[in-house]
């Protein structure tokens, strides 16, 4: 019998409008995954930031004929809140027309703004239809790639999380070797980026392309099924202007990095998007809990990996202990 076809779950849309720095009225749409039943105490509360070029489906991807490729799923089954995010300007989520004008600092504001609210809509039991209020307990950034970043950026400006993950971002010094092969002058900076974005290079939308070679040696472990892929690639979406590019400039958040005090879950695949997985904690030299998981078997996105679950179930039990840990959102 062949497995069931993924369903999608609930969107819920939050009206930033005026909570970010750019002019226009703006979206961020989100899904959710709260647990199957009532939970003893408070909730943890996981709020999944996809990386560049990807959607909210990151986290729940739907493989025809395959099961258990749900990070929300797997996460709301062991008693948590999941929430997966479209960025501005991707997805579901609102258009802007200057891609300048999407810097990590604003794309970040407009998650602050919609986890705001629907910390809000959570307690008093509006989250949902029928869900009833529900005891928020520690609250989590889980970000992937240029997500990874976006935790770093939103965590040190606004504060937002008891606890950050993120995984399969370099924050030392991306690795940009599948990039830029040997040729180490092609690596981006702030400025190679900026220039033309305000000349209005990156205004048309444009979908990130992943069908090179070194991409997707980059992307996938050996082993991923091919019929993955081809799912995987279904939930590509445009860039969040700038923010896209600048995920990949070296040392982009090395400063917002070293202000975050909260404990910190770093998770990176076997072959991944940095040079040397055990010099990430000492960006975070302001923590004093640093944690750091290689997913063996797995190449940068984990959540295709045949060994993801190992990942998913490491994440959970770590969440599951910063109540002891952390007591209020602090950088």
């Amino acid at each position: 019998m062949s497995a069931p076809v993924v369903s999608a779950p609930p969107t819920v849309t939050v009206d930033v409008t005026g909570r970010v720095p750019i002019d226009g009225d703006h979206h961020v749409a989100t899904w959710i995954f709260p647990p199957p039943a009532p939970t003893d105490g408070p909730v943890p509360l996981l709020f999944c930031l996809p990386g560049g070029g990807y959607t909210k489906a990151y986290w729940h991807l739907d493989v025809p004929g395959r099961a258990g490729y749900s990070f929300g799923e797997h996460l709301a089954a062991q008693g948590m809140l999941v929430i997966a995010v479209d960025h501005l300007a991707t997805g579901e989520s609102s258009r802007h027309p200057r891609a300048a004008e999407l810097t990590p600092d604003v794309v970040a504001a407009a998650n602050n703004a919609a986890l705001t609210d629907l910390l809000e809509r959570a307690a008093k039991g509006t989250l949902l239809p029928g869900q009833g209020p529900i005891d928020i307990g520690p609250i989590v950034a889980v970000g992937h790639s240029m997500g990874g970043m976006l935790a770093v950026f939103q965590q040190s400006l606004h504060g937002s999380f008891d606890a950050i993950a993120p995984l399969g971002y370099g924050t030392v010094g991306p690795f940009a070797g599948h990039l830029v092969g040997n040729d180490r002058t092609k690596i981006p900076s702030l400025e190679s980026i900026m220039v033309p974005a305000r000349a209005g290079a990156f205004d048309e939308p444009f979908l990130s392309d992943r069908t090179d070679p070194a991409i997707r040696h980059h992307f996938y472990w050996d082993d991923v099924p091919t019929d993955v892929i081809a799912a995987d690639d279904l939930t590509s979406t445009h860039l969040p202007g700038v923010t896209g590019p600048l995920s990949i400039v070296p040392f982009i958040a090395s400063d917002h990095a070293g202000r975050i005090r909260c404990p910190v879950f770093i998770g990176l695949g076997e072959r991944d998007s940095t040079p040397n997985h055990h010099d990430e904690a000492r960006a975070y030299s302001f923590s004093n809990d640093v944690t750091l998981f290689r997913l063996p078997k797995s190449a940068h996105c984990h959540n295709t990996a045949g060994t993801r679950h190992d990942l998913w179930n490491r994440l959970a039990q770590w969440v599951r202990t910063l109540p002891a840990l952390a007591a209020t959102p602090s950088a």
